[in-house]
């Protein structure tokens, strides 16, 4: 029959689901005893003040202290929250994780059997589907948006779907305003003749109009740029070697001792040495003699 239901902290009947969306996670009732907290996600345990149960069902591909992004590892899963969970109380997991004292296997089998296999792209499905087993009266969603629009694009109806359940149920559902978890998608067909769907629709053709303008516009300045760099260090060489205008001799720019060796070049005159002036002489060294004393 393979693993039970899972008997978890409820709170007095009222249990918060909390993802890692900055929108409202720090909206959760973290202060409030009669709340379960439920959180889950690498990026919510820097911010999530307490929790009662954490799920992390990502295969487990921790980084040594140090060795973050190691061949091997995942980035999110950071040494510093390796650690957290080694402390925390209650962790769900895809398997159980030795180095995670308090880790369990996460419920999968009985929530297969009980809401079959359509409804699990997410591990925010997972926890509303596990919290409506806890028989809670409330279940709170914040830290979930879901507002990506291709990551979220599966995920997001199979969460809508679960708290569609937990509302026939009789399950009070609190979401935050800042939350777009339940907002419907466009219909297809009856959405494409409303005033709005047209205008939007109209805004967006303008707009990206205008993108292709910019785009046109970057690529000719880009080509531009790349000639004025070509033209700047043409005419850097210029200044360089061709700025003088007065004749010149290559036979200066080259070493002529083989040309003094064979007597075809007449070498310089060579200019005797200056006398050093004696340390009494009055006068320059080549004035007049100073006068003879009477």
């Amino acid at each position: 029959m393979g693993e039970s239901m899972m008997s978890l902290p409820r709170g007095e009947g009222k249990i918060a689901i909390v993802g890692s969306a900055p929108s409202s996670i720090q909206l959760a009732p973290y202060d409030d005893p009669t709340w379960a907290i439920w959180c889950c996600s690498p990026g919510a345990y820097g911010v999530a003040k307490r929790s009662d149960v954490w799920v992390e069902m990502h295969r487990w591909h921790p980084a040594e202290p140090g060795r973050n992004q190691a061949p091997g590892t995942r980035p999110w899963f950071s040494s510093e929250f390796h650690f957290f969970l080694k402390k925390h109380p209650l962790v769900l997991m895809s398997q159980a994780e030795p180095s995670i004292p308090n880790s369990h296997r996460f419920p999968f089998d009985p929530l297969i059997r009980k809401y079959g296999r359509y409804c699990w792209t997410s591990s925010i499905a997972w926890m509303i589907a596990l919290a409506i087993e806890q028989r809670p009266h409330t279940i709170g969603l914040w830290g979930v948006d879901m507002a990506a629009t291709e990551e979220y694009a599966y995920q997001r109806p199979a969460c809508q779907h679960l708290v569609g359940l937990a509302i026939a149920m009789g399950i009070n559902i609190i979401l935050p305003p800042e939350s777009d978890l339940m907002r419907p998608p466009t219909m297809y067909g009856y959405s494409d003749s409303t005033p709005r769907h047209i205008k939007m629709t109209e805004r967006l053709t303008e707009l990206t109009t205008k993108k292709q303008h910019v785009v046109a516009t970057l690529e000719a300045a880009n080509r531009d740029m790349h000639y004025l760099n070509g033209a700047i260090d043409n005419q850097n060489y210029v200044l360089g070697h061709w700025i003088d205008d007065d004749n010149f001799d290559p036979m200066h720019a080259m070493s002529m001792a083989a040309e003094y060796e064979r007597g075809d070049v007449v070498p310089p005159p060579v200019l005797e040495p200056i006398d050093e002036p004696d340390s009494g002489t009055a006068g320059p060294p080549d004035g007049p003699a100073a006068p003879e004393k009477s």
